[in-house]
């Protein structure tokens, strides 16, 4: 019994040994793949994900009709252990009424996310390879447990093309006559496990002073998320809030202070944010298209896209800043890390840019007679 024992205790170290030296190492190498086909192929992935959202609403809109069944809240992707195990790379996809996870009867289909669990398949045939030089320690068990393990690394690009792509894929007819709830929650998570918003939508009445009042309270993990969009917040004191992944489109956040915040990922599209006040606030992956921004205060705020240390991974790179099709004049962004932001259609008239990192930061070559750039930057940027 004692020898026993002793065997699997072994048995563990060696797992533990494999996984610390090897696994974790070789893991760095396919990441970063995936990693760089990604921001390379993120907008083909985008239209890709696109027909299979339309497909996925036109499912769920005609078991909708056969159901007869209420109006749909909340849209999950869930990836699947045992389909993983199987090698197959199907998302479930639930339409479910405002009850959610109690919704007894949810519409299902699915979603095939092999353009980033493919990866994942690479990476584990690498490991499974290298694992018979331990002579049979490693099992076959083993390296099913560490595939699913792993999977969550990998998982998590579908989370960013999703939250990358939605934005513009909500405006789709297949998406619009569904018959949905006041307020929908689009999210993507592990099945019966964690998951998160990727888009979201309320139109419901709100009372505009009752939300001013909740956000001038400044309290700590409560913003982040949040729908905010179709509201009159202007002229308000938002400093220091942490409002990641909130959506304010189509707001009217004019003359804010919003500087130092938190704006990671927010959905700020077609909003009013003249002479707002954002310096030193974080804007990675914040999308502000179409949106009013003469004379806006951006000075060193943090937008820089990709991976911000190619040595280690501890989630995907930072999509790119989004200011398409924008209205920048007199915008100011001295001193602002804006790697790879999108400036596209963007009016940039008497904008400044002193300082600024505009490295593989993208212009419209219309708005090369409007921008004054040094050579150091004029060399850095990408004219489209």
């Amino acid at each position: 019994m004692k020898r026993k024992k002793e065997t699997h205790m072994q048995a563990e170290e060696i797992l533990q040994h494999f996984y610390e030296t090897e696994v974790e190492k070789r893991r760095l190498k396919h990441l970063l793949a995936l990693e760089d086909f990604f921001q390379a192929s993120k907008d083909e992935l985008a239209e890709e994900f696109r027909k299979s959202f339309q497909t996925i609403c036109r499912q769920l809109h005609e078991q909708q009709s056969l159901q007869q069944k209420g109006p749909i809240g909340h849209i999950t992707f869930s990836m699947l252990r045992t389909e993983l195990l199987e090698g197959r790379h199907h998302y479930l996809v639930e339409g479910t009424d405002e009850e959610w996870f109690f919704d007894m009867r949810p519409i299902l289909t699915t979603y095939d996310a092999s353009w980033a669990l493919s990866f994942l398949e690479q990476f584990v045939e690498e490991i499974y390879i290298y694992s018979k030089t331990f002579m049979g320690a490693i099992t076959q068990a083993d390296i099913e447990q560490i595939k699913l393990k792993e999977a969550t690394h990998f998982h998590q690009y579908v989370i960013s093309l999703a939250r990358y792509a939605l934005p513009d894929i909500i405006r789709c007819p297949e998406y619009l006559s569904l018959d949905r709830d006041a307020a929908v929650e689009i999210r993507i998570g592990e099945f019966l496990d964690v998951n998160e918003v990727v888009y979201s939508e309320d139109f419901s009445s709100k009372d505009i002073e009752e939300i001013k009042d909740w956000l001038a309270q400044k309290l700590e993990d409560e913003y982040a998320y949040e729908v905010f969009s179709n509201l009159n917040l202007s002229g308000g004191n938002y400093e220091d809030l942490d409002i990641q992944y909130a959506f304010f489109q189509k707001t009217n956040l004019a003359q804010s202070q919003m500087r130092n915040c938190l704006l990671i990922g927010a959905n700020l599209r077609n909003s009013k944010l003249m002479d707002a006040d954002l310096s030193f606030s974080t804007i990675h992956e914040a999308d502000f298209s179409n949106s009013q921004l003469q004379g806006a205060n951006f000075q060193q705020a943090q937008g820089a896209g990709g991976l911000t240390d190619r040595q280690k991974w501890e989630m995907p790179g930072y999509l790119s800043v989004r200011f398409t099709d924008a209205n920048l004049e007199g915008a100011d962004f001295e001193l602002a890390n804006l790697r790879g932001a999108c400036f596209i259609g963007a009016n940039v008239k008497n904008a400044r840019f002193e300082g600024a990192n505009l490295e593989k930061a993208v212009f419209s070559k219309e708005a090369r007679e409007h921008l004054k750039l040094d050579p150091f930057q004029i060399a850095s940027v990408i004219w489209k």
